[in-house]
This record gives structure tokens, C-alpha cells and sequence, in this order.
């Protein structure tokens, strides 16, 4: 057996053998001891360790961040502040599609070289957990807790692995490269990619055990959403069945969700704009210490606490023009007033071309996981596909009013099930830019429906290769075509090298 592609060296002994704690967060129940390397031998032990959010929540996914047509980089910004890109880094060769030079990079996201964000990283530590119940001392009741926590864990991440670099799910990519399966902490197990079927029908398989979650998502009033509960379980159920086109199913967990939990932030009370250095006006969510959670905790939409993240100090989230229209009503669309930085470009890295930036938690971190307005957009576009194309208008316009100044813009109207559906998906980018798009795309673009298609994205640019921007010479247009197998980020070369051939490369 070849050794497992992960390089989990660095926290095997510390999750294995010993559990270092922390000291205890005033939104947290868990009162952690700070003793370290304590064996496991209890299951506090294992609650201590998924209670440690921050090993968790951050999503430094590369494809989600900037692959896709809400995120553009203009030759205009680029030649109003070069300190963006002294050369080629990775967000500029996931951008421009060069995935030559991107597989030479080490990837936080996939979760090699400890890279404690990584995915496969979370993954090991789901796995700590599930191997460890049948010998530790603990009740029932939190031993199946646990179980279906890891499971989800697990399945949420083995599902953002497998929509980052493979192709999308289809008839036709059935039997197409997914990902390495981890279903143990053994450095023996199988590095060798599963197939996309099989990876698809592993994740239900654990989507279903963590189904059997029986902790609300709000306790003693507080919404718990750091750790897995009974609304995030369903609200990603609604996502990963809506990305399969599976419209009955995605509806009925979306709507399980709005049954325990449907509360929404209404932007005409409960948001502002706080003044801070240089006269740069941010949301009242927005805090420059990336490492402060407490506004990030606060937001009670969140059904499970997870963040997009450039993975890059300077780099931020620089709308498209194509997304910057989706806000079809900028002068009473309060998710454009609240968070877009018009001059940020120009105000905060001063650069000699204004530019606008969208801004959330903070300069890097954007809400991905499941949320309260995702799941009435998901049960909006459920409802619409499924023929119930007036209630589907209602779900929408009972999310708009919560987002829009009021009067007669708010509510939208559809006469047939194609307009209904455009006109929903059309509400997802401004609601959810960046964070979901990559994964909008891919399952847009192979439906059954063809209105909904995403046909090409363009980019305008200066030619690079592994070195050099050739910012000297005319720029040029790259292009990400419907059926593109670049689809599929590249594999670490690294990871390849590590697992001594046995993980295969996409093929382009």
C-alpha cells in the first residue's frame, strides 16, 4: 500500500496522542482544560477537539475564490498597483487558468504539509474522532453526537474536494477522476482517487449518518453554529442535493431548515456602515483583525461556521463587471450599499485606478458556509423548478424584503417556471458573490436546462508563464469554456509526489 497523500506528520502526535486546549471563548459552552498531551481517553477529549473553530472554519479554496465570473482583475487595476502581483502567484494563475505553473504550488486547501485549514486535514481529525468512540469512556448520547459530527465533517469536506478538483458530476464524468477516499488515520490506506461516482455516493453515505444529528442549532439562545447541528446537517443536505439537480430532496432540507431556524437579517435595521482609517467607509460587520471571530459568531445566519478566504495578505474581492450588474438596483439593493468599497482600490492600496471591493467579515473573509438565505434561495429555486413557480416567488420576495429599501422594487413577479428560475438565480450572486459561484457554474452548466447555462467567461490579461507578467506587451484574452475540463483545479505536484505516483494528475 502506498502512503496517504496527506502530510499529516506534523498533528498526528498532537491529535492522536495528546489534545492541547485553549483558553475558553465567552461564546463557547466547552470549558477546556489547558493541560496538553493527555491521551484520548474520554470523550471530552474529542469534543475538545472539534470544538476549536478556528481549526475548521477557514476555506482557503482557490477555485471559489477567484476561477470564476464574479471575481475579475482588470489590466487597469493591475497597472494602477503592481504590488498586487510582483509575478505569477497562485491566485493569478487560478484566474487566468494556467495550471501548469499552479500545480507547482503547495495548496492550503487540499491540506498537505499540515496545513491545518485543509481539507483533508479536517478530514484526519473527523477520522480521530470516529476511530476513537469504541475505546473511550463517555455517555451514549455524546458518542453518537460525536459520530454524526465527524461524519458531517467529513462529508462537508470530502464534498468541497471533490468540487474543487474534479469535473463536475454528470452521466458522462461518472467514471472520471475524483478524490482520494480517507476513511481512516492510517498513513496505509489507498492514496489512489476514487471515481466521481464513488466519491458522490461516500459523501451521501456520511451525509446520511450525520442526519441523524439530534442537536438544534439553538441552545439556551445562542446559536451554536461552530459546531454541527440539526439546521447545518440540512442546510448542507439542501446544498449537496441541489448541486445533484435533485430538486424533491434539496427542497425537503431546505425547508426542514426554515421549519427550526428561518431568521434573517433585516438590512434596513440591523446594518451600518462604521467609518475607519482614511475616511473608508465598511459594513458594521467588518473587523481588520482576521484572527477576531466575535462579529463572524455574531451573524445569526449562519448555520455552520465556515469562511471563504483569499489565502493571500493583499488580495481581496474585486467584483466582476458581470457581478456588479447582478445588482440591478443599486440605489435600494442594501447588499450593495453595505458591502462595496467603491474607491477601495484607490483609498486603501493606493492605487492610481479606482476600484471597488466587496467586503464582509473583513478584507478576506466571506461567509461560505450554509446560511438562513441560502436555504430560502434553495427552496425558491427548488419550488420554481418543480413547476410552483408563484410560491417560489413569495420564498424569494420574503428574503428581498429583508435586503431591499421597501416599495414596489421589492417584489419580483414570474409568469412561467423559466423566468422564475432566471430571475432566482439571478438573486443568488448578489446574495451570495464569490463564495458559491464556482460551484453555481459547474452545476448550472449541466443541468438539464440549458437558459440557466453559464456559456464562457473571459479575461482580459498580460501573458504570464511560472516567472514573469509580460506587462510590456499587448494584453490578451483568456477563456473558460462550458464543457472546460479546467473545471478541475490542478493536484498539488507535490501531494502527486508524496503519494509516489499513486494520485493522478487531471488531464487538460
Amino acid at each position: 500500500m502506498k502512503r496517504v497523500t496527506v502530510q499529516l506528520n506534523q498533528i498526528i502526535g498532537a491529535v492522536l496522542l495528546t489534545v492541547s486546549f485553549w483558553a475558553c471563548n465567552d461564546f463557547l459552552d466547552e470549558q477546556p482544560s489547558k493541560s496538553t498531551r493527555l491521551p484520548i481517553t474520554h470523550t471530552e477529549r474529542l469534543d475538545a477537539l472539534l470544538a476549536n473553530y478556528t481549526d475548521f472554519c477557514e476555506e482557503p479554496n482557490r477555485a471559489a475564490f477567484c476561477g470564476h465570473d464574479d471575481w475579475e482583475f482588470p489590466v487597469e487595476l493591475y497597472q494602477g498597483q503592481p504590488m498586487f502581483f510582483p509575478g505569477p502567484d497562485a491566485i493569478l494563475q487560478t484566474y487566468l487558468g494556467d495550471y501548469e505553473n499552479l500545480a507547482k504550488k503547495n495548496d492550503p486547501f487540499w491540506g498537505g504539509d499540515g496545513y491545518k485549514s485543509g481539507e483533508y486535514s479536517k478530514i484526519f481529525r473527523a477520522n480521530v474522532v470516529l476511530q476513537s468512540l469504541d475505546n473511550i469512556e463517555g455517555t451514549g448520547e455524546d458518542k453518537a453526537r460525536l459520530k454524526a459530527e465527524a461524519h458531517f465533517i467529513r462529508a462537508y469536506s470530502h464534498w468541497n474536494l471533490v468540487n474543487t478538483y474534479a469535473l463536475p458530476y454528470t452521466a458522462a464524468n461518472a467514471s472520471e477522476p475524483g478524490v482520494p477516499l480517507k476513511k481512516s488515520t492510517s498513513f496505509e490506506e489507498a492514496a489512489a482517487r476514487a471515481t466521481i461516482e464513488e466519491t458522490y455516493r461516500f459523501i451521501e453515505s456520511d451525509l446520511q449518518e450525520a442526519l441523524k444529528c439530534s442537536t438544534a442549532l439553538v441552545q439556551n439562545g445562542q446559536n451554536k453554529h461552530w459546531r454541527a447541528n440539526t439546521a447545518a446537517i440540512n442546510g448542507f443536505a439542501a446544498r449537496y442535493y441541489l448541486n445533484r439537480n435533485r430538486y424533491e430532496q434539496a427542497l425537503k432540507y431546505a425547508e426542514n431548515v426554515l421549519k427550526e431556524y428561518d431568521v434573517l437579517v433585516d438590512y434596513n435595521s440591523e446594518m451600518n456602515k462604521d467609518v475607519f482609517e482614511q475616511g473608508v467607509y465598511l459594513p458594521s460587520t467588518f473587523d481588520w483583525d482576521v484572527q477576531t471571530y466575535t462579529k463572524r459568531i455574531a451573524w445569526k445566519e449562519s448555520l455552520y461556521m465556515r469562511y471563504l478566504t483569499s489565502g493571500n495578505a493583499v488580495m481581496t474581492y474585486f467584483p466582476s463587471q458581470s457581478l456588479l450588474d447582478a445588482y440591478e438596483d443599486k440605489e435600494h439593493d442594501l447588499r450593495y450599499r453595505y458591502h462595496f468599497v467603491e474607491d477601495a482600490a484607490e483609498v486603501m492600496f493606493w492605487s492610481s485606478y479606482s476600484y471597488p471591493a466587496y467586503v464582509f467579515f473583513s478584507m478576506s473573509h466571506v461567509l461560505s458556509g450554509p446560511t438562513t438565505a441560502e436555504m430560502y434561495l434553495i427552496k425558491a429555486e427548488c419550488q420554481a423548478r418543480l413547476g410552483e413557480y408563484s410560491r417560489a416567488m413569495e420564498t424569494v420576495n420574503a428574503l428581498r424584503a429583508k435586503r431591499m429599501v421597501p416599495g414596489d422594487w421589492v417584489e419580483l413577479k414570474a409568469g412561467n417556471v423559466k423566468e422564475a428560475v432566471t430571475k432566482i438565480l439571478q438573486e443568488r450572486r448578489p446574495e451570495m458573490p464569490f463564495s458559491q459561484r464556482w460551484f453555481d457554474m459547474r452545476r448550472l452548466n449541466n443541468n438539464e436546462e440549458t437558459y440557466d447555462d453559464v456559456e464562457i467567461v473571459t479575461r482580459k490579461f498580460y501573458k504570464i508563464n511560472a516567472t514573469t507578467i509580460f506587462d510590456k506587451e499587448e494584453p490578451i484574452t483568456y477563456t473558460l469554456e462550458k464543457n472546460s475540463r479546467k473545471y478541475a483545479l490542478p493536484i498539488s505536484e507535490n501531494e502527486i509526489e508524496i503519494s509516489d505516483g499513486v494520485i493522478k494528475q487531471n488531464v487538460y
